[in-house]
């Protein structure tokens, strides 16, 4: 009875999906046994700074009949000095079991787990009674601010009573818990690693930058340092950017990204950022067409079978 009350995606392809490798609260198999049920023809798990996720979603993908994108969503080095803040690059059609990228990931890993031991340590400081096991016995994954943030609401709620409270107040970039992490890629880095990889390296959600003073002169910039795309459709209603704008509104701003895009000769994607119960955002909420998605992998993959989807993710088998 329950698939009877499932709406359908909006969209048939979603190019921005998280899982309990990361942040999600779905795994990989349910995320696209979703997909399936939703009407999604194809789907990227992009988790943060993680592929556990993809090999299984892979699986699940040839079960459901859901085309499944080998990606990742890489966080990237803090550089205010240069106008990068809190910058996530995600890159497609990856080969994640190449030896290049196990590496570079690995660091990046070691450096995030490190960096959360800190801030535990430093809400610890601050009075607050949290403890590293309570973080990752939330994170099934690679443990993030969300973990944090769900441990915060569950003892503090009155403090906390949701993820924006948190993210609005102790988990701000700028707060009392900022701490650089002791590895993390840069822009540039991370671009030519996806590209090394065979992958296609795009720019997250530009529109939710806050902290960056001129987002235009960000995407012009990185589309001189390696990177290739840009995510141009993305959920921005159900942010804070946008929360309340109407539909005149929410068009022109997404159409300042297009626009963005198409002069710098960016190749344009689209996701909903889905987290399952994380985020009050659905599944295909956002993301291409599929004609869309069929000019966009022939542009990437110089086909529109979609061959190299399963080559990469058979060569470390």
């Amino acid at each position: 009875m329950l698939e009877e009350t499932i709406p359908q995606a909006r969209f048939p392809v979603d190019l921005q999906v998280h899982t309990t490798c990361s942040d999600g609260s779905m795994s990989p198999e349910d995320v696209v046994a979703l997909a399936a049920r939703v009407g999604i023809r194809a789907l990227a798990i992009t988790d943060h700074d993680s592929v556990e996720g993809v090999d299984r979603a892979l699986d699940a993908g040839r079960r459901y009949g859901v085309e499944v994108i080998p990606a990742v969503e890489l966080s990237l080095c803090n550089e205010p000095e240069r106008d990068f803040v809190d910058l996530d690059l995600l890159g497609y059609w990856i080969d994640h079991h190449h030896p290049l990228f196990e590496e570079a990931l690995r660091k990046v890993v070691e450096g995030r787990i490190e960096q959360k031991r800190l801030q535990v340590q430093r809400l610890q400081e601050m009075g607050y009674q949290i403890t590293w096991e309570e973080v990752q016995a939330r994170a099934k994954g690679v443990p993030g601010r969300p973990h944090l943030a769900q441990v915060l609401m569950e003892k503090y709620p009155e403090e906390f009573p949701s993820m924006d409270a948190a993210f609005a107040t102790v988990l701000r970039n700028d707060g009392p818990l900022y701490i650089p992490r002791p590895f993390a890629l840069r822009l540039e880095d991370a671009a030519q690693l996806i590209r090394d990889v065979g992958g296609l390296p795009v720019l997250a959600h530009p529109g939710l930058y806050t902290e960056v003073r001129d987002v235009e002169g960000l995407v012009e910039r990185v589309a001189g340092l390696g990177v290739q795309g840009l995510e141009v459709w993305y959920p921005y209603d159900k942010t804070r950017v946008c929360r309340g704008c109407d539909k005149r509104q929410l068009h022109a701003f997404i159409r300042r990204f297009e626009q963005l895009a198409d002069r710098l000769g960016l190749l344009k994607t689209g996701g909903s950022d889905f987290h399952g119960l994380h985020k009050p955002i659905a599944l295909g909420e956002q993301g291409l067409t599929w004609q869309q998605y069929v000019r966009l992998r022939a542009e990437v993959l110089g086909t529109g079978s979609g061959d190299r989807t399963r080559v990469n993710a058979d060569k470390g088998a």
